[in-house]
């Protein structure tokens, strides 16, 4: 069986050849050499300060140097939008693969921060306050799109932003998710773009409707639709839930729970739409309701917006576990270029892995022990933590052999290799 010392070099292949690739999609020398440099120690020290990453990188210059070659080109404007559009043309054909696509907005606290340029006021979603109100502390928004299946995740675009800063060019949140799904669309045509209900705006869905997207919304409980094209009259969304019927049953693959579904046509304004209804079984209140332009007949379409759905979580856990492994909680950069920069270049460590071919996977967990009990069937649905620590074990025995003095290289050069074989 291999061992670790004999995976490692298949990581640095690849690493290498996505340096050509960046190559290729016309970044200089310099900007591909410091994203392979920074890619590496990254997956090997799991941490977003340059100071750890520099002493990652193990060179035969003090860290100090290699902090500051680090930090100049961190700095660069731009590099975030060329790693992303890289990102996604590097993983275009695994992209076509899988059928959804996740948006969704998280956020990364920096409650002590003073001298982070853009640090602006932002919604603490993993906190709430006495009266079950939303904490309000210093941060970034933090925006992120995943492909996902039943299997697999793939991140294809991660950004740390502040509107606040960016206000002034007229950006604005909708622009940034409907900026992702015009560069997955333009990739993958059926895609299927799945959101809660903080997208069901009128600035997001008309957009995609007018474009040909399909899209599986979480209905909100202040959305008013019509019942028929030619009707003046719009019912709260709430009320048309409740009186759709659910005759038919769904379980969720994640967990097995069931559900009882049902669909009825709605109308936003002139636009046809499907609204999809649930009802938890295990409790009688518990109804949901989702907005979609998915294609097929109405039982195909119900299951589609289920599962679409049901692995929303998936990005949940995708946000946990970069906040976890890669410390984003942690980033310390002063010019708001950097602090965008580190977000994309963390998106990439976690592509990096998602990326791996599974029969490498396999190997890196069994040969750094990190099956729960030595048996691949307790491989877990969400494994990227197990493929994280896997590959930042591998990337601890990598190292540099030191080159041949020249006197034995030049002796090398002047020998005579003859190709003898027997007579």
């Amino acid at each position: 069986m291999e061992s670790i010392q004999d995976l490692t070099p298949e990581i640095q292949k690849r690493i290498s050849d996505f340096e050509h690739f960046l190559s290729r999609e016309g970044l200089k020398r310099p900007e591909v050499k410091f994203t392979g440099a920074i890619l590496t120690s990254m997956l090997k020290e799991h941490h977003v300060h340059l100071t750890v990453l520099a002493r990652g990188l193990e060179e035969r210059i003090s860290p100090k140097k290699t902090w500051e070659r680090l930090s100049r080109h961190i700095s660069k404007d731009v590099l975030h939008e060329q790693l992303i559009g890289s990102n996604i043309k590097k993983n275009s054909a695994k992209i076509r693969k899988m059928r959804y696509c996740v948006i969704d907005l998280s956020d990364v606290q920096k409650s002590e921060a003073e001298d982070m340029e853009g640090i602006s006021r932002v919604r603490d979603g993993s906190k709430k306050s006495g009266n079950d109100k939303a904490v309000i502390g210093n941060g970034y928004h933090w925006l992120n799109g995943v492909m996902v299946d039943g299997v697999e995740i793939l991140s294809v675009y991660s950004e740390l932003y502040s509107l606040d800063h960016e206000g002034k060019e007229h950006t604005s949140e909708n622009s940034k998710i409907l900026g992702i799904t015009d560069r997955i669309h333009a990739v993958h045509e059926d895609v299927i773009f799945v959101l809660d209900r903080g997208g069901d705006r009128s600035k997001l869905i008309n957009p995609m409707i007018r474009d040909g997207k399909f899209f599986v919304i979480r209905g909100d409980d202040k959305r008013s639709l019509k019942l028929h094209t030619d009707s003046g009259k719009a019912t709260n969304i709430e009320v048309i839930a409740s009186r759709t019927k659910t005759p038919y049953t769904f379980r969720s693959e994640r967990n097995g729970e069931l559900f009882n579904i049902g669909i009825r046509r709605v109308y936003l304004g002139k636009e046809s739409l499907w609204l999809v209804v649930s009802r938890r079984q295990r409790e009688k209140n518990a109804l949901s309701w989702y907005l979609t332009r998915v294609p097929g007949s109405r039982k195909a379409v119900m299951e589609t917006a289920m599962e679409a759905y049901g692995l929303r979580w998936r990005v949940e856990e995708y946000h946990r576990q970069i906040k976890q492994d890669y410390k984003l909680e942690q980033i310390c950069l002063r010019k708001y270029s950097a602090i965008k920069n580190m977000c994309a270049i963390v998106m990439l460590a976690a592509s990096f892995c998602a990326r791996l071919p599974r029969n490498l996977v396999i190997k890196l967990l069994v040969s750094t022990n990190q099956l729960p009990r030595k048996r691949l069937r307790d491989i877990p649905n969400y494994p990227y933590y197990m493929i994280t620590a896997a590959v930042a074990r591998a990337m601890e025995l990598a190292v540099k052999r030191r080159p041949k003095p020249l006197r034995v290289r030049k002796r090398d050069y002047l020998q005579l290799n003859l190709n003898l074989c027997e007579v």
